[in-house]
């Protein structure tokens, strides 16, 4: 049987009924099987499910050997206790992202949240889904889990750099971007910048974006090494206390301070903020990937900014052409960056402006 809105159920039996066609020919427009069915049975077909405002059973179709339909989003992003993944903007701005373009190509979404990688596998391995898209994992991390599931599998945001396994992924030009904005703050007159960052492993998108700084500086003839990095601490009440002290201590000389993301730059603007600061006055702050609050927020956030939307819908587009065709080709496409300059970055000694 099959359920109608307000918990009313109909057979399939019943709607070929009324639509003088068989069985057969109900379910396979209910499964989406329509090259051996006339125009005029799938126009009556159609039309008796919608007058009877049918509601898909997902429970029969996930039985059923025509595809799940449902394609998975396995997020290993590492939180506090007290947060949860989708608290961070561009977390949530992805996802929703994501869920708009599968829902469009007739899919489905599952969503997962595990920072153990191994546990995230085991999930995937036990559900019945066509494809399965990762954030937050590293390039080994990708390449273990793709080896051991047997649905298609795309990537966003990991670095490749050295890795020979196959792989599809939707990135961004972070190097440029780090590079864009530094050449930026340099024209602003600042030459002693700091790079924070949660993550500065070595070929993650974070150092990207500091290497991209550092080649900045050393193009303008400024030193550019280990002092140019702040790591800051995931722990959340850590970072704020380590931000408290670098402010209390001058900031270490810098005139400005990039964080790899915005939402980093602006936790630290409320902080610095609180303690009295005047931003940009005191500190100049810039930030990367323009969220939705890096223009709300008091001063606006000079930042990089990234098309966060359209990383969600080229991984999905990405995926259902590997999940049509069945064919896994190599991809890695990266999506272009732009500065975006608002008031947090105040201007000393101008060049070339």
């Amino acid at each position: 049987m099959v359920r109608r809105k307000g918990s009313q159920m109909i057979t399939i039996k019943q709607m070929a009924e009324l639509a003088g066609v068989s069985p057969t020919t109900v379910s396979n427009v209910l499964h989406g099987r329509y090259n051996k069915i006339s125009k005029d049975k799938l126009n009556r077909v159609q039309q008796v499910i919608e007058q009877s405002n049918y509601v898909s059973n997902m429970g029969g179709r996930l039985l059923g050997n025509y595809g799940s339909k449902i394609i998975a989003v396995i997020m290993a992003y590492h939180t506090n206790e007290d947060q949860f993944p989708l608290d961070d903007p561009f977390a949530g701005a992805i996802v929703g992202a994501i869920e708009q373009e599968i829902t469009e190509n007739g899919y489905f979404l599952m969503l997962y949240h595990n920072e153990d990688v191994d546990e995230c596998t085991n999930m995937a391995r036990a559900w019945n889904v066509e494809g399965i898209i990762l954030l937050g994992f590293t390039a080994g991390q990708y390449v273990n889990f793709k080896s051991k599931v047997e649905v298609p599998v795309v990537a966003i945001d990991t670095s490749f750099h050295g890795i020979k396994s196959k792989f599809i992924n939707i990135g961004l030009q972070d190097y440029e971007g780090g590079r864009d904005l530094t050449k930026y703050l340099l024209q602003c007159g600042h030459q002693k910048i700091s790079f924070l960052s949660l993550d500065l492993q070595e070929n993650y998108i974070d150092m990207q974006r500091g290497l991209g700084m550092c080649d900045a500086l050393k193009q303008a003839g400024l030193p550019a090494d280990s002092s140019c990095f702040v790591p800051l601490d995931v722990d959340s009440r850590k970072r704020h206390a380590f931000l408290s002290a670098f402010a209390t201590d001058g900031f270490r000389g810098s005139t400005v301070l990039f964080f790899s993301s915005d939402h980093l730059a602006i936790e630290a603007m409320n902080l610095f903020l609180d303690m009295g600061l005047q931003i940009p006055k005191d500190i100049s702050i810039a930030g990367f990937d323009d969220i939705h609050f890096a223009s709300q927020c008091r001063p606006k956030l000079t930042t990089v900014r990234q098309n966060i939307a359209e990383k969600g819908r080229e991984a999905v587009h990405a995926l259902i052409e590997v999940i049509v065709t069945k064919e896994f080709r190599q991809k890695n496409i990266s999506l272009p960056t732009e500065v975006v300059v608002r008031d947090s970055v105040a201007v000393i000694n101008p060049l070339d402006l």
